[in-house]
This record gives structure tokens, C-alpha cells and sequence, in this order.
């Protein structure tokens, strides 16, 4: 209790419980980082000899979403000057950052290199949106709900006029979404690093969604924070998957992030880069504060509730002690913070001990399980990790597949191509069909048996990429590929799959799609990230084209099917006497005819519109192109919705391998163009 570690402790000084249950301690182990990059790390292969010290590793997370920028550039230096003196005992730093538009980015990888430190560092940008939206000289019109904000919609930039707490919770809760997401998808990355995890979380706090605390008073009220804290329950994996039902309010799953790190044996060390009201209002001291500018024009805030102005920064900030206090380790706010910090890393970041048992469960139960433990030495103060969730194969599935969709550039075990067409069925209403060249080599090596389907799981996410409206929609599809069909193509590279979501409400515009594939047998993950550009099906006026999707075209004996239906096994689509197999990249073998579906909208029926066909080579002359046939093989026009769906077969066989641009030109009766377009076609 005087600070310094005790490092003579033995098996029979300690016992450990699980809810309450005292366990079976089978092992207890000192465990010592090594301080020199020299020294040996631990070996496995010497039974029963000392445990050489291990490798040293320390996660650092730069909290650009809800961190004043001009805060962190004023403590940039003094944090870099902590994480530097990391390296004289012995630690590697991997640096990320929870960016402003809600995307996780990796600064810098695992290194002990101090100038790649600064430069990751410098590179931390703070957050500029926070300032405006929770500046604590703008926190009093709101809680007195002052004149109406004009703010900005994310659905299509239309102005509205909304209240200043209206605008407050939207903005406060994008925030935590986002904050919340990007310390999931860290956690992903790290948590299967060995031994205890240490990261220092650089933030100015992680908003609460308790907004019944700051504008209670009226009857309403109360529906109002429950409605908002519902509406922030739009938070992946593993939020909805671990087996919670309803409805999550913010601090539920605060509980569930804290439990995740628990789990996974990460410990949080949260460091505030400054104080923020000291810096804002100059010399006024925090605590005097509310009672200094807490008064708006009516002088409500000021004399009614001053308290509960502050304790919204308040909130934030303890919600930094919260993550640090019931992970295991420790908070740096107010004035002391860099001292406090320097002396923890000397007590906490150079040893401790490793205890394990066996519950007495035969399986993962998928629930969370308490943990104490005792030092029967007097004297003695101990801190672990107070529980875990005992996660199942499908747990864990889930929140993999969470971290893909977060940050889909850090999985690439299997590599494929992927592509997301918006296939209209009526206005703003879309089906998302998906198409993939999936790698065959990849999927079928290390099966365990020759005889059974390989199993995998993708998943496609939509999210709006402004960050703004959190994640639209997600799909998980079971792919089962039969023994006979591997067997079939088992010497091609890649084969086609394709699937599609149900009809889905979707507002024209730019979105991001994340497709991400699992193959549990080997337990691999790859995932990509596109561009959906959903489009607006015009009011009257031209002709405008859609979509365009090449494809093979193959003959079938079904003449009686309804056209342009896309069917559930496989994702392609069928025409009369014929079954369209979409490509998720356009390459088409030399001397070979393809499929081309296109969908346009037109107000008025293309019936007697003339189709040429012309291909260029890429970046040519378009007067150096050369006209290829191409067939009309079933249309359909819809007046209600004025989409127009074609299927043509065209005939490529004459090209060279080279890229081109297919030109396609509609002209009507009088020989004006209707409608035109280009795709662009790889030949190889």
C-alpha cells in the first residue's frame, strides 16, 4: 500500500473466485517485460526453466472525435515526451486514432522507432466539430432552449430549423456512436495480442446519453432522453449479438465496451490532453464555473441549474474514469495528470502477475462471469480485471465480422473482388445486388474433410460515409459450396457468387458499402470496402441510364418465368429462356460473347428505339471505335415507375485483349439519341 510492487509473492498468497465460486488456481507467474530489445523474450521451448521476459507492447488511441483540437496540438508535446519514455522500459507502441468522420485509422504499426512515434503523434488531428457543438459558452442556450438552430439534414442537405436540444442530442449522439464503434474495432485488432493489453486512451471524454440530466423539468422530458438514448442504440457488433434483447440505452452499452476490454484482457489508461473549461474561459476555475457564465437572456440556467451546465463536461470526463477504473487501470485528469502518469508507468507497465484456472463448465455459456481475486498477504492492495464474458464460436464470429465493417482495410487473409449494384424496384426502393469473384485456391485449402460442404459467412454493411446516420442496413448470408462443386472447380482462380438484400428503402445518393467474407474452418477473414452510388430516378423530362452490369449469358429451357426477378439461391437474374450470371469485375475472356443487363428510366415506352453498339479502346479516339453486334434478348418498361430493364447479348469475339469503353446508343424514330452510355470492358 505504499506504492511499490511486491514481487515475492507465491501461489498459496493468493485465491480466486468466479462469481462468487472459489476456483482452483493452477498456475501463478510473474510476468516482466524486457527492458532491451537484446534481451531474450520468452521460450517456449525450455519446460520447466525461468520465464525470460516478454515482449512489451502498449496501444495508444488518439480520441479525434471528441478531443478539442487545439487542446491536443497544446499537449502534443508532453504526450509524446510520456509515450517516448514508454521505450526506456521496454515497450513497442502502436499508435491508432477514432477519426472525426468516425472511420479507425492505424497512425502508426508496432515500433520502438521515436521519430515514426512523433510523426504519428503529429499526425493525431483533434476534433474541430466538437468545439462548436459542446463549447461550454454554447451549452447554456441550450439547456434553456434558446432560438431554433438551422441545421443541416444528412439525408439530402435540406435546412431545417430545430431546437438547440434537438440538435445537441443528435450531435451528442452521432458522437457516442461513433466513439463507441471505433474503440470496438481497436479492441478487434488487439485483443488477441498475448498476455495484458495496456492503451492509453487520448481523449477529452466520451459523451453520455443521459440527457434527462440536463434538460429535465417538464413532464415531456423524461420521453425525450428515452428516446434519445433508444435512438443511440445503433451500434454493431457487439451490441446486438451477445444475446441483448430491446432496446440498449447509452450507459447499457458503456457496460458492454467495458465488459468487451474485461474479456479480452485489455486494460484502458485514459489521459484528458487538457482541461477543457479552464481553457475555454480563461482563469475561471472549473469548479466556479456554471455560477460565473451560467446565465442566459431569461437567467434560467444560471440561478436554477447551474450544476447541471458543468456536469455535462463532468459526465464526459468521468466516463474516462469509468473505462480506466473497471479495467484495471488508471485515469490522468486535472493538473497532476503527466506526473500521475509517469509514476504508473513504473508501477504498472513492468510486471505483474498472471493467474489461470479452468472453470468448471464443460463449453462457452455465452455469459459474463465475475471474477475476484485475494492476496492473503497483509498490506497488500490488488487490482484485475474484474470479469469476462465467456464468448461463444458465434460470438466471436459476430464481432469479427464487426471490425471488418468498421475498418475493412485491416483484413485481408482472403482476397477478393466485390461490387454492390443499388437495382432499382420503384422510387428511392432498391434491392442490393451483390457480386463477387471469390478466390477458390484460398477457400478450399486446409478443410478438414474432402467429403463436406466448406461453409463460409458474408455479410455486406451500408453505411452513410458522411458518418452522420450510422450504419443503414447489413445482410449476413450463409454461402454453402457442395463437395461436387469444388471438385468442379477446384483448378479455376476465382468463381462468381452473387447474392441480394430484401427491397430496401434507400434515398438517392453516395454511400459505402463494407463486404466482408469468413471462412470459420480456417478461421480467415477478408473484406473490402466500395463506393454505392445510388441514383435519383428523375421526374419526366430524358432518358437517363441507371445501371449496368456485365454478365454471362447462358440459354435455359425456362420460358415461363417472371423476367428480371433475381433468384434467392444464387443471386442472378432470369429472363425467358434465359439466366443472366452477373460479373463482379467486367473481364471477358478473348473470343467470347457476354451478357449486358442494363436499367434505365425513361418516360416513355423505349418500344421502337434503335440500339448500336460500339467499342474504343481505353483513353482512344471515340472516332477509332468499332461497332460490335449487339442483340436485344427481353426488355420490359414499367410506366408507373418508368424503369426500363433490358437484357442484350453482345458480341465481343472480334476484340483484342485491352481494356475499352462499350458505348451503347439508343436513337428514336427520327434518328435523335435517345439514350447513351459507356461501360467500361476488360478483354483478356
Amino acid at each position: 500500500r505504499d506504492g511499490r510492487f511486491v514481487a515475492d509473492l507465491a501461489p498459496s498468497d493468493f485465491e480466486v473466485f468466479e462469481d462468487g465460486k472459489k476456483m482452483d488456481v493452477e498456475s501463478v507467474e510473474l510476468i516482466r517485460f524486457r527492458r532491451d530489445a537484446a534481451e531474450p523474450a520468452v521460450s517456449p521451448d525450455a519446460p520447466g526453466a525461468p520465464r525470460a521476459p516478454r515482449d512489451s507492447r502498449f496501444v495508444v488511441v488518439f480520441d479525434s472525435i471528441n478531443t478539442i483540437r487545439r487542446m491536443l496540438d497544446r499537449s502534443k508535446p508532453e504526450i509524446l515526451a510520456k509515450l517516448l519514455g514508454l521505450l526506456e522500459v521496454g515497450r513497442e507502441i502502436v499508435v491508432f486514432e477514432l477519426a472525426e468522420d468516425g472511420r479507425m485509422v492505424l497512425l502508426q504499426p508496432l515500433t520502438r522507432d521515436r521519430a515514426l512515434i512523433a510523426r504519428a503523434v503529429d499526425k493525431a488531428t483533434g476534433s474541430i466539430w466538437v468545439e462548436k457543438s459542446a463549447d461550454s459558452l454554447i451549452v447554456p442556450s441550450l439547456i434553456d432552449g434558446a432560438a431554433p438552430s438551422r441545421a443541416e439534414t444528412p439525408d439530402a442537405g435540406d435546412i431545417l430549423s430545430q431546437s438547440n436540444q434537438a440538435v445537441f442530442e443528435a450531435e451528442t449522439r452521432r458522437r457516442f456512436e461513433k466513439s463507441i464503434n471505433g474503440l470496438l474495432g481497436v479492441m478487434n485488432i488487439v485483443k488477441d495480442l498475448e498476455g495484458c493489453k495496456s492503451l492509453l486512451f487520448i481523449s477529452g471524454g466520451v459523451p453520455s446519453l443521459s440527457f434527462i440530466r440536463f434538460f429535465g423539468g417538464a413532464p415531456l422530458a423524461d420521453t425525450t432522453a428515452v428516446q434519445s438514448q433508444v435512438a443511440a442504440a445503433k451500434i454493431r457488433d457487439p451490441f446486438k449479438v451477445l444475446g441483448q434483447k430491446g432496446f440498449r440505452t447509452g450507459s447499457e452499452i458503456f457496460d458492454d465496451l467495458v465488459r468487451f476490454a474485461n474479456s479480452h484482457n485489455i486494460s484502458f489508461y485514459a489521459l484528458d490532453p487538457d482541461n477543457y473549461l479552464r481553457y475555454v474561459l480563461g482563469d475561471i476555475a472549473f469548479d466556479n464555473y456554471p455560477r460565473a457564465i451560467g446565465r442566459s437572456r431569461v437567467g434560467q440556467a444560471g440561478t436554477k441549474r447551474p450544476d447541471e451546465i458543468a456536469e455535462i463536461k463532468r459526465s464526459e470526463l468521468a466516463s474516462l474514469k469509468t473505462l480506466a477504473d473497471d479495467t484495471g487501470g488508471a485515469a490522468f485528469l486535472g493538473a497532476d495528470k503527466f506526473e500521475d502518469f509517469a509514476r504508473v508507468i513504473e508501477r504498472d507497465f513492468a510486471q505483474y502477475y498472471e493467474l489461470s484456472y479452468t472453470p468448471k463448465r464443460k463449453k462457452a455459456d455465452g455469459k459474463y462471469h465475475k471474477i475476484e481475486v485475494k492476496v492473503l498477504r497483509p498490506g497488500t492492495d490488488v487490482r484485475c480485471r474484474p470479469g469476462f464474458l465467456d464468448y461463444t464460436d458465434d460470438h466471436k464470429e459476430s464481432l469479427t465480422f464487426a471490425s471488418a465493417a468498421y475498418n475493412p482495410t485491416l483484413f485481408t487473409d482472403i482476397s477478393f473482388e466485390a461490387r454492390v449494384v443499388p437495382f432499382a424496384r420503384g422510387r428511392n426502393k432498391y434491392r442490393l445486388w451483390v457480386q463477387t469473384a471469390l478466390p477458390v485456391r484460398k477457400l478450399v485449402a486446409g478443410r478438414e474433410s474432402e467429403d463436406k460442404p466448406a461453409v463460409l459467412k458474408f455479410k455486406i454493411v451500408l453505411d452513410d460515409p458522411s458518418g452522420t446516420s450510422g450504419f443503414l442496413t447489413e445482410t449476413a448470408i450463409p454461402i454453402v459450396l457442395a463437395p461436387a462443386f469444388l471438385e468442379r472447380i477446384r483448378n479455376a482462380e476465382y468463381f462468381g457468387w452473387s447474392c441480394a438484400s430484401q427491397e430496401t428503402e434507400i434515398k438517392p445518393g453516395t454511400y459505402r458499402a463494407t463486404l466482408a467474407l469468413y471462412n470459420r474452418g480456417v478461421d480467415e477473414m477478408g473484406a473490402v470496402e466500395r463506393t454505392v452510388d445510388v441514383p435519383a430516378l428523375p421526374e419526366g423530362g430524358a432518358a437517363a441510364l441507371l445501371t449496368a452490369v456485365v454478365g454471362n449469358l447462358v440459354k435455359t429451357d425456362k420460358a415461363m418465368v417472371v423476367p428480371f426477378a433475381m433468384t434467392h439461391e444464387d443471386g442472378n437474374l432470369d429472363v425467358p429462356n434465359y439466366t443472366f450470371y452477373p460479373m463482379a469485375v467486367a473481364r471477358v475472356q478473348r473470343g467470347r460473347r457476354a451478357g449486358l443487363l442494363i436499367q434505365a428510366h425513361s418516360p416513355q415506352d423505349p418500344k421502337g428505339a434503335v440500339l448500336s453498339a460500339a467499342a474504343a479502346r481505353a483513353g482512344g479516339a471515340e472516332a477509332d471505335a468499332v461497332a460490335v453486334p449487339a442483340v436485344v434478348v427481353f426488355g420490359e418498361w414499367t410506366k408507373k415507375t418508368g424503369l426500363w430493364n433490358v437484357m442484350l447479348d453482345v458480341g465481343l469475339e472480334s476484340l483484342a485483349p485491352a481494356d475499352y469503353s462499350l458505348g451503347l446508343r439508343w436513337t428514336d424514330a427520327s434518328g435523335a439519341v435517345w439514350l447513351e452510355g459507356a461501360i467500361p470492358v476488360r478483354i483478356l
